[in-house]
């Protein structure tokens, strides 16, 4: 999406009431990453204290420095820095240089490296900043470099006389540390997030932990979150990743912008997943079984595969299947692609006959057969595309085999195939060669446990499992390696990002 199409986007959706999506606007700039409502909502406030805890390498600088991009107001920054200099900031944050004036008299952010000073001296820094400066931010990464040289009584002490100036300052004071015994800085501070990741099967599972925010409400006290690109991002709620709670209520969006069509590319596999984009999903692979737990419902599904079904809509020669579904979900597809591509479009993209995988011929029923099919010259060769599947009238029982006759034409078909009762034939692996064979992509989705599944199917294709944690949904990716990703709304709060978790 172009810069002026996003703004569009952005302005119709400002329409929409706080209560659709509760989440604060930001209405300066554009800042990164993806913060928790509860923090966004807090960290407005005129003055107070936040104590960011977790062990080395959870990402406490990337969240420091993303919310400091967030902050978004005219305060005076101070980012002290007791481990990494100013070129080493750059270098793994390479964003932070939008902090960066060229007449240093007109930036109001200043980073200290402190790696060299004395715990007095730093202390004075902090001190005089608070003194001195007209409300300002201060961040201090770490501050367990200048306790550690305070006895525990100094230490504690020093932690009130910061806490008093602060008030007084009417600043905002913000602590990292890696020490989890803090005294009663914990007790005194008016925010304190845990920062925390476990590696399991090779997998970053990081989780945020809201432990207080004096003065708010917690409706969510634990999130997933990532370290996407040197950029703290976590997870969206279910309620904000349900697309459909809002898209009726603002312009069309196919008559605001268009999607931006791009020829595929030709990446590797591992190659893809290095540079993710969930729009290119049903592109760049041909086989994809995804594996939804059943308190995932049917909007939130169609939510977390819009952009990639969208993607894959607006193409000139591309028309999708919906196999072995009942109408409710069909409709709910139908409903928000009309949305996104006129339901001009979707009549003549999404085709109305349908596979019969579970009869006993495993054809075309015979009723499609008999009703005139829309999309004129566009429209897919019947009888090729009853061929496509179908069970050859000599099987026996204990050995089956498939015919296939592949479309000639240069339409290509998304096949989305609802297997959750058809496991005995995905299981069978001329069935699966069949289906691969005959149609350009295949999706598979499952909600069922996979126990049930034989090893074949599995080692198909690609294979995602979408998994609900807490209140949020992570999509994992299991085939030779686990890469787990976050679902967030976008910017334009039209389709759900998937993020890798780094």
């Amino acid at each position: 999406m172009s810069e002026s199409n996003r703004n569009t986007a952005n302005d119709d959706n400002n329409s929409i009431n706080n209560t659709d999506f509760d989440r604060p606007r930001r209405n300066k700039r554009n800042a990164v990453g993806h913060l928790p409502y509860e923090l966004l909502k807090f960290v407005k406030n005129e003055s107070y204290s936040l104590l960011i805890k977790g062990k080395p390498g959870t990402g406490k600088t990337t969240f420091a420095l993303t919310l400091l991009d967030n902050l978004n107001d005219d305060s005076n920054y101070f980012y002290i820095s007791t481990r990494l200099s100013l070129k080493q900031l750059l270098f793994y944050y390479p964003w932070v240089e939008k902090f960066f004036s060229k007449d240093q008299n007109k930036s109001g952010y200043r980073f200290e490296d402190a790696r060299l000073d004395e715990p007095e001296s730093l202390f004075e820094r902090i001190t005089n900043q608070l003194m001195d400066v007209k409300s300002p931010v201060i961040i201090i990464d770490t501050w367990d470099t200048i306790a550690s040289f305070m006895d525990r009584e100094s230490r504690l002490n020093n932690e009130r006389v910061l806490q008093i100036w602060r008030e007084r300052a009417g600043a905002k004071l913000i602590f990292l540390s890696e020490t989890f015994d803090l005294g009663i800085l914990d007790s005194i501070v008016d925010g304190v997030i845990t920062l925390d990741n476990i590696i399991f099967e090779s997998t970053n599972n990081r989780k945020l932990t809201i432990n207080k925010l004096r003065g708010l409400p917690i409706k969510c006290s634990n999130y997933s979150y990532s370290l996407y690109n040197g950029v703290f991002y976590t997870s969206d709620l279910i309620k904000d990743l349900n697309l459909f709670s809002a898209f009726e209520k603002i312009k069309p969006f196919y008559e605001r912008s268009k999607l931006i069509v791009s020829k595929p590319s030709n990446k590797s596999k591992s190659k893809m997943l290095d540079d993710f984009d969930v729009k290119e999903l049903f592109i760049e692979n041909n086989f994809i079984s995804i594996f939804v737990k059943n308190d995932i419902n049917n909007e939130l599904l169609i939510s977390l595969l819009l952009k990639p079904l969208c993607f894959w809509m607006n193409k000139t020669n591309n028309k999708m299947m919906l196999n072995n579904f009942g109408p409710d979900f069909k409709y709910l597809c139908e409903r928000i692609l009309s949305y996104h591509l006129s339901a001009e479009k979707v009549k003549d993209k999404l085709l109305k006959q349908e596979i019969d995988f579970a009869g006993s011929s495993g054809i075309l029923r015979d009723r499609y057969e008999k009703e005139e099919l829309h999309g004129g010259d566009n429209r897919i060769n019947l009888e090729k595309l009853k061929h496509t599947i179908k069970l050859s009238s000599e099987t026996s029982t204990n050995s089956k085999q498939y015919d296939s006759i592949p479309l000639q034409d240069e339409t290509n078909i998304l096949n989305i195939l609802n297997a959750s009762d058809l496991l005995s034939l995905i299981n069978d692996e001329s069935f699966l060669n069949l289906l691969e064979d005959s149609f350009a992509t295949n999706v598979i989705i499952v909600k069922h446990p996979e126990t049930n599944l034989n090893l074949h199917f599995l080692e198909k294709g690609i294979h995602f499992k979408m998994n609900l944690v807490g209140k949020n949904i992570l999509i994992q990716l299991v085939n030779n390696d686990i890469i787990l990703f976050e679902t967030i709304i976008d910017r334009s709060r039209l389709f759900v990002e998937w993020r890798p978790v780094l």
